[in-house]
């Protein structure tokens, strides 16, 4: 059997099963639910605290295959659910924001926006910051509408969910 870290293993795989962070699970699903969805949002908080676990139940959300548009509770069961839970989809790129920081890199991460997801109804890149100031470049880089940005930063305590509206 291969090793597999505890947080991966017991990650929450619906809105409903995070924990402590109800009134941002009950701020994504009625967002869904009302159709205005942001092509970018931002998560802050400490370590442990959600942050990733959120952003792939809302890529879940918007990607999963057994609903005519995004939904409030992903089946899980799709491909697309089940690539996005094994990381193994090519839809949803998780970037870490600490080595990806160059100019090059948001020229290479731009020039890939330009190609439509492959098999999903959105390309969503996460990307983990450990501090604010990397966001504004990345956000100014990326403005297309089949693509989604999810931001996760680490030393920004102020709030614990903000969605960026631009």
């Amino acid at each position: 059997m291969a090793y597999e870290v505890t947080a991966t293993r017991r990650r929450p795989q619906k809105f409903e099963d995070l924990a402590g962070q109800e009134f941002v699970a009950e701020t994504l699903k009625n967002s869904i639910k009302t159709g205005q969805i942001a092509h970018a949002y931002l998560f802050t908080g400490p370590r442990g605290c959600g942050k990733t676990s959120t952003a792939r139940i809302l890529a879940k959300s918007l990607n999963c295959q057994n609903s005519s548009g995004p939904t409030c509770t992903p089946c899980g069961t799709c491909e697309s659910c089940r690539a996005i839970t094994n990381s193994s989809s090519m839809d949803v790129i998780e970037i870490d924001g600490a080595s990806t920081n160059s100019v090059n890199d948001i020229r290479q991460i731009r020039d890939e926006l330009m190609f439509p997801p492959a098999s999903s109804r959105y390309k969503i890149y996460i990307i983990a910051c450990r501090a604010v100031t990397r966001v504004p470049m990345v956000i100014a880089a990326t403005k297309l509408e089949s693509s989604m940005l999810i931001f996760m930063v680490a030393r920004l305590s102020i709030r614990v969910a903000m969605r960026i509206v631009i």
